[in-house]
């Protein structure tokens, strides 16, 4: 596994990404990573819930992958590298940065959470989301996906205020 400080923001260099999103936040500067991803992701909307539970039926009836149940799983206080969050693996934990994968057959994805400096009162979230496809099933997949990625992260992050 790469060294926690040289991991990269995206899942493989841009060329060959199969989707990538990318929007932003102010928060409050108190907020660290993993606080801001809790915050996040601590009460998914119904909708939400329900589009997991669909993801799930029809990922293992036609691919034979493993449900991943959503957001909303119990929220850990210290997390370090190799831990779960969700459905993802943490592979970078910083005060600043949280990098979360999630890798099967079909593809792989990669969540990068990124504070910044900003003011003397607002810090700026950014959240990093990019994908790599590895065959038909990977690509079907993220056709949906693509379609309310932007929706689910902007909702996600209306939780910050």
């Amino acid at each position: 596994m790469q060294n926690q400080k040289d991991v990269d923001s995206l899942v493989a260099p841009l060329e060959a990404l199969n989707f990538l999103h990318q929007d932003y936040q102010y928060i409050n500067k108190q907020l660290n990573a993993l606080q801001a991803y809790h915050l996040m992701t601590g009460n998914p909307p119904f909708w939400l819930r329900i589009a997991f539970k669909i993801r799930d039926f029809l990922s293992l009836k036609l691919a034979g992958v493993q449900p991943i149940q959503g957001f909303g799983s119990p929220k850990a206080q210290t997390v370090k590298v190799n831990d779960k969050l969700d459905f993802f693996d943490v592979i970078k934990i910083t005060e600043t940065e949280l990098f979360l994968q999630s890798a099967d057959k079909h593809l792989r994805v990669l969540v990068a959470l990124q504070i910044h400096e900003h003011d003397h009162i607002k810090n700026k979230l950014s959240v990093t989301t990019s994908v790599v496809t590895y065959n038909f099933f990977g690509k079907v997949y993220m056709l949906p996906v693509s379609l309310v990625h932007g929706l689910i992260v902007r909702n996600s992050l209306k939780n910050l205020n």
